[in-house]
């Protein structure tokens, strides 16, 4: 009965650590798969290839921000988490309590973490945007001004 429920005890720690993992790690992921996304237009921007016509730029600019905005606000709820009043003096409480800290934010991984890096990566977006509408600004620009000296 003792090795039953040693059994049972570990395959539960193995499958709260492997939720932890998938979670935490699979939005680790996501937001590198961001970030890479964001570089690669960054690299569009930089070679000339990428460039959005102002109005759309500035709309979806603004949207990104907006959502930047939500994901910090969401961050500091995260943060807050840190602090879990109401768990008793037992030992058990106080490992629960400290778990809920290190998820809520441990440096780099933790919710509130990826919550600001995402903000951070929505808000480059928004800016990567308004550089393709520079572009595009830039060309028409451009153009007008090759159309002028033509027509002379």
């Amino acid at each position: 009965m003792h090795g039953e429920r040693a059994c049972a005890a570990k395959g539960a720690a193995i499958a709260e650590q492997s939720a932890d993992a998938s979670g935490f790690e699979g939005a680790g992921a996501a937001l590198q798969s961001i970030r890479d996304e964001n570089s690669w237009i960054q690299q569009q921007i930089s070679g000339g290839g990428l460039s959005m016509e102002p109005q759309a730029a500035d709309k979806a600019a603004e949207v990104y921000r907006r959502e930047a905005e939500e994901a910090e606000s969401l961050a500091g709820k995260a943060d807050r988490l840190q602090q879990v009043p109401g768990l008793g003096a037992y030992t058990s409480g106080q490992q629960l309590a400290a778990k809920f800290g290190q998820k809520a934010s441990n440096g780099s991984t933790g919710a509130a973490d990826l919550l600001r890096q995402f903000a951070d990566e929505l808000r480059r977006k928004a800016s990567l945007f308004e550089q393709a509408k520079e572009n595009y600004q830039a060309t028409d620009e451009q153009i007008a001004g090759d159309l002028r000296r033509g027509a002379q």
